[in-house]
């Protein structure tokens, strides 16, 4: 009987606990399964009837425990039945059985019995939870890593960083760009001399961050109503912009190209020459800041200093970004012939 139910699965075991009615079958592990649903099928014997449990009694006979001899009616001549007790046949053991030698190895006990573990024992593992294989941290890994490396890529793709660099690439990689760069570069040193920062307030101290006491310096913008800005600033846009790009626009030699034939050429016609615009610049700063040009007084001598001190290397960095935007100008003609 209980063979048979240690033949069944657990889920089965569960349904026949179930049916049987008995308590607390869900918190029972297999073997308790097992147990408990023999010793109350074996107390129960009226679960008979159900077909669920054919298999349990039909191991183990009937429930009612049938006899070595069981009475069976006969009727007789008069009409009377008499119960007559079935004779059982016993087969007796015969020469040889009785004359053959008994083994005299005994029979090693049952190997299930040593390997079977103890109730306490699988209850204990089952409940301890096993760690997992290299193998499986391995690929947990290697997955979080790859769902991070698509996080980024999709997040750096969102912000169009990429077509970005791509249109700077391909604007500083023309004349203009390079002129514009130039440009920036002196106009940078020019605004630290001519509009310069002043202290406005204290900012006070933050003790529950744990910062000191700083002072705070903002641009003055009262300057742009003075000489003080205008002066220096009106002589670098005249010397630097204004006056190149004069020149530059009525000796334009660009503008001699004929019906471009492709867009490459057609691109290479320019309103303003830049070849003549670097030319003239290098010129204009080599006359007014080292040869003295003053164009008939009205720029005075001390803010030609002050111009001439605020860039970048002085007037020299004037003539070294003349130069190159000059080089740049003869080197993308000579691609455009090619």
């Amino acid at each position: 009987m209980t063979s048979w139910l240690q033949k069944q699965r657990k889920a089965d075991l569960r349904e026949l606990a179930q049916a049987a009615n008995v308590e607390n079958w869900q918190d029972l592990l297999k073997d308790d399964l097992v147990t408990s649903i023999s010793e109350h099928l074996s107390n129960n014997p009226s679960n008979a009837s159900n077909p669920i449990f054919s298999g349990f009694y039909a191991r183990g006979g009937s429930p009612l425990k049938r006899d070595r001899g069981i009475s069976v009616p006969v009727k007789d001549e008069g009409g009377m039945s008499v119960a007559r007790r079935r004779r059982t046949i016993t087969r007796t053991s015969t020469k040889e059985e009785e004359s053959s030698p008994i083994p005299e190895t005994a029979p090693e006990p049952s190997s299930a019995l040593a390997t079977r573990t103890p109730r306490a024992v699988q209850r204990l593992a089952e409940r301890v939870p096993l760690p997992p294989s290299p193998q499986v941290i391995a690929n947990m890994i290697s997955d979080q890593e790859l769902v991070a490396r698509n996080k980024i890529k999709s997040a750096w793709e969102r912000s169009g960083t990429t077509e970005i660099i791509e249109d700077i690439q391909t604007k500083a990689s023309t004349v203009v760009g390079v002129e514009t760069l130039a440009l920036v570069v002196e106009f940078y040193g020019l605004a630290k001399e001519v509009f310069p920062w002043a202290y406005a307030f204290q900012f006070p101290a933050i003790e529950a961050v744990g910062t000191k006491p700083f002072g705070v310096w903002l641009p003055d913008f009262f300057l742009l109503f003075t000489t003080f800005f205008w002066s220096p600033t009106g002589l670098w846009l005249g010397t630097s912009l204004f006056l190149p790009l004069f020149f530059a626009y009525f000796f334009n030699f660009t503008s001699q190209i004929k019906t471009p034939r492709t867009r490459a050429a057609a691109a290479s016609v320019y309103k303003y020459d830049p070849l003549t615009f670097n030319v003239v610049k290098a010129l204009t700063a080599w006359l007014v800041y080292s040869r003295g040009l003053r164009f008939g007084g009205i720029v005075s001598d001390a803010t030609v200093l002050r111009v001439n001190g605020a860039f970048p290397g002085g007037y020299g960095g004037v003539l070294i970004g003349s130069g190159i935007g000059a080089l740049a100008s003869i080197w993308e003609a000579i691609l455009q012939k090619h």
